[in-house]
């Protein structure tokens, strides 16, 4: 099951695994929506970070909106033209049900695309400074070998952590309503998936 925080908004003409699909379809939807997902930006911008032609790009943005998978959030004037500026809308949540109708390819490619917003916001926390400043920042990695019922409970635990985490988000900015409290930006990430076995020495 992939899964990763929702913002706002839900797709509007298909179904969220066929949204995906559809999406993972092309190299260009997938780079452009992750950037949405990241931060706000225009085709113009998005065309000029991926190398590829403006008109390419804005027809894959017109496709990500139609599928209210990023809304418009600003018209800028721009010497006679007006600059279009989206942001994500919907970040994919899918369940086991939506999951098991995706293939493998579709599956890998959604996976791909988390692991590189994770690997994305880590390398930004690096560059910035922030990854480390605060002692309390928590980093682990647990190779474990485990049997069936293990895998199971320790999804299950990786699961219950992510709807934790959401629920203190929720808890927080209702907090931060009240008191005005300026918010702290973070990325909270969970992996659990399972290795290939480890090479043995072979016997002289």
């Amino acid at each position: 099951m992939a899964r990763e925080q929702p913002k706002t908004g839900t797709g509007k003409h298909r179904g969220l695994d066929e949204q995906l699909a559809h999406v993972m379809a092309h190299h260009i939807r997938v780079k452009a929506l992750t950037i949405f997902a990241d931060r706000t930006a225009s085709p113009k911008e998005v065309a000029r970070e991926l190398r590829e032609s403006l008109n390419t790009v804005s027809h894959h943005v017109k496709q990500l909106h139609d599928m209210g998978l990023i809304e418009l959030v600003d018209e800028v004037p721009r010497r006679g033209t007006v600059e279009h500026f989206y942001r994500s809308v919907m970040r994919p949540i899918l369940n086991n049900a939506e999951w098991e109708k995706l293939g493998l390819p579709e599956r890998q490619q959604i996976s791909a695309w988390l692991v590189q917003l994770i690997i994305s916001d880590a390398a930004k926390a690096m560059h910035a400074g922030t990854f480390d400043v605060r002692l309390d920042r928590h980093v682990s990695r647990a190779p474990l070998v485990v049997d069936e019922e293990g895998w199971r409970e320790i999804v299950e635990i990786n699961a219950e952590a992510l709807d934790a985490t959401l629920r203190v988000q929720e808890a927080s900015a209702e907090r931060m309503a009240k008191s005005g409290e300026n918010g702290i930006y973070i990325s909270s990430s969970i992996l659990c998936m399972e290795m290939p076995a480890p090479k043995r020495a072979s016997a002289d």
